[in-house]
């Protein structure tokens, strides 16, 4: 078996487990309510349901996709569209919510919007009857469930991508983002970088939790600080996503640095990650998300509650009890890198992809296709 096969297995065993796993966090059993008020389910529509689809902008390729993936769930489906695609900071996020809120759509579906803020406006949704999902963002009390990936599970198969490329000794450093999910990703690379049982020669010398906006700056500049006090004694660099990993490489290149003196890697996937990857630069490594498979599902859990009528925890309903729907990743390589113009449902050939199955979702509409996006400034 290869190692590839081994890592979607191990993703895949994970997921299961995961699946019936008891929910015992005091915040995760309270997520599903306000505390201390039971929340009504959302409505049942008979006919099409009004659905808002929510963004916090169109400027990456993972947003883009994204969008792409919910017009086509809208046209497949028939339902009605209400879009915000530029709710780029808290207040644009809270006053578009409380704007659906009065327009009593029926379900809203939120994507990387930030949270926190939100949680009064998510009971308030919830209380009228209106469903709330999350897209790969995060679950707050009153969100019915967040389609993403086992984040902790990715971080991990990238550090051992980077433990193993180092043959388990050297120098590695972590670029964190605290006010999401990745972090999850980056606790659990930590984990294994700093386990000195197993690899006493190898150190995670430095963590960094970057700042949100500003974090491309921010990314190229402690790169450029570690590199000038460490030099080639630092042989990688983690970074809880792409974007930050990819500014650490235009730092690295800057400072004279190649792929033979330092592996820079990432966690999302896409044409400029794969571009970066194809072009010889230190980013060397990604973790593809599927991020369609992601918008899928949050329709598909939003046809099973509130056409279908099935409620968390009834017979019948997708949503398990820790209310996350997880698909799994694809490490991509310089050694299975996708083409220019490949369809971006090829990348995950290993996991959902069979284009035997003519009638399935991804087979509708013109699938998002791999672009040169290189960053050279």
């Amino acid at each position: 078996m290869s190692w590839r096969k081994w890592v979607v297995g191990l993703g895949v065993l994970v997921l299961l487990v995961a699946f019936g796993m008891p929910v015992v966090a005091q915040e995760r059993m309270e997520n599903i309510s306000a505390p201390g008020t039971p929340l009504p389910q959302p409505r049942v529509i008979k006919g099409q349901p009004h659905v808002a689809y929510v963004v916090v902008d169109l400027s990456s390729e993972s947003c883009q996709r994204d969008w792409l993936q919910a017009q086509l769930e809208h046209k497949r489906r028939g339902w009605k569209l209400t879009a915000v695609t530029d709710a780029n900071t808290p207040d644009k996020e809270r006053n578009a919510m409380q704007v659906l809120i009065d327009k009593n759509v029926d379900a809203i579906v939120i994507t990387y919007w930030i949270m926190e803020p939100l949680r009064d406006l998510i009971i308030q949704a919830r209380k009228k009857g209106i469903g709330v999902y999350c897209v790969d963002t995060e679950l707050k009390p009153g969100v019915l469930v967040d389609t993403t990936q086992p984040n902790g599970v990715v971080g991990a198969t990238m550090a051992y991508y980077i433990i193993d490329h180092l043959e388990g000794r050297g120098n590695v450093a972590v670029l964190n983002y605290q006010g999401h999910i990745l972090r999850q990703r980056c606790y659990a690379a930590r984990a294994l970088f700093e386990s000195k049982i197993d690899w006493p020669a190898l150190s995670m010398v430095a963590w960094q939790d970057l700042s949100v906006p500003g974090y491309e700056k921010h990314s190229y500049d402690i790169t450029a600080s570690w590199l000038l006090k460490y030099g080639k004694k630092l042989n990688a660099i983690f970074a809880g996503w792409d974007i930050p990993g990819v500014f650490a490489a235009k730092a690295a290149l800057a400072g004279g640095y190649t792929r033979k003196d330092l592996i820079i890697t990432g966690i999302d996937g896409g044409s400029l990650a794969y571009d970066m990857i194809r072009s010889g630069s230190p980013f060397t490594a990604t973790m593809s998300q599927p991020f369609e498979e992601y918008v899928y599902n949050t329709y598909e859990v939003v046809k099973n509650m509130q056409v279908d009528g099935k409620g968390i925890g009834e017979k019948g309903c997708m949503v398990p009890n820790h209310r996350n729907v997880y698909s799994v990743p694809v490490l991509t390589t310089p050694e299975n890198l996708p083409p220019i113009g490949t369809n971006i449902h090829e990348v995950f050939k290993a996991t959902y992809y069979d284009t035997s199955k003519k009638d399935a979702w991804y087979m509708y509409g013109d699938a998002y296709k791999i672009t040169h996006e290189l960053v050279t400034k």
